[in-house]
């Protein structure tokens, strides 16, 4: 998702299809994220479900052709979180902060 990997920002394995709904924990239901990543996917599945789905989309889209994301995949998932970021820019968690953390906004 364009994020880089720190030593305070570790890989993670997000399920594309939940757990909760029998998704397995198998690299063709997955994706090798960071941390800010896959929180950040996680806020966008609680403000806007299409958004979320969309990027599932791309993930399993990414694994059903075996390599590496390419230029059009990576370039779609920036656009719907740079999206996500402008409209949800305000929004507040419910101990008040804001919803969107600057980590989450700082890919590299």
């Amino acid at each position: 998702m364009g994020y880089e990997v720190k030593r305070d920002n570790s890989f993670t394995f997000h399920h594309i299809k939940k757990r909760c709904h029998n998704g397995k924990l198998e690299i063709n239901n997955g994706a090798i994220l960071t941390r800010n990543a896959h929180e950040f996917l996680h806020i966008i599945e609680s403000r806007d479900l299409d958004m979320y789905e969309y990027i599932n989309a791309i993930l399993k889209e990414i694994n059903i052709q075996g390599y590496m994301p390419i230029e059009r995949q990576l370039k779609a998932i920036d656009s719907i979180l740079n999206q996500f970021a402008r409209e949800h820019c305000s929004d507040r968690a419910r101990n008040g902060n804001l919803l969107i953390k600057e980590r989450y906004l700082r890919k590299k």
